[in-house]
């Protein structure tokens, strides 16, 4: 059973309202972001801490809903190995445990 199961979530409706904010944003197609880099670290850093706790409590999932793309999907692990300055082998390396 995985925890969200024993007892009710309380980050859905956070989850998504945000969700719904970043389609928003991602969607306008009339030149920069206008969204702080703050404000990405803080989204990022929440979900990284909230997905390593939830996989150690409930296994392995998949994290990405569908319609992120694959070009989307390794921009964000590389954007998070280089933050930590990781490389390709140590990922080779986490990867295989």
């Amino acid at each position: 059973m995985s925890p969200s199961e024993a007892r009710p979530d309380p980050l859905a409706d956070v989850a998504a309202e945000l969700e719904r904010r970043v389609e928003e944003v991602v969607a306008r197609d009339d030149g920069p972001l206008d969204v702080g880099e703050e404000s990405v670290r803080r989204i990022v850093t929440a979900s990284a801490r909230l997905f390593a706790r939830y996989s150690e409590a409930a296994g392995p999932i998949d994290p990405l809903r569908p319609g992120v793309s694959p070009t989307e999907a390794v921009d964000l692990a590389c954007g998070l190995l280089r933050s930590r300055d990781l490389n390709p082998f140590d990922l080779a390396l986490w990867f295989s445990r």
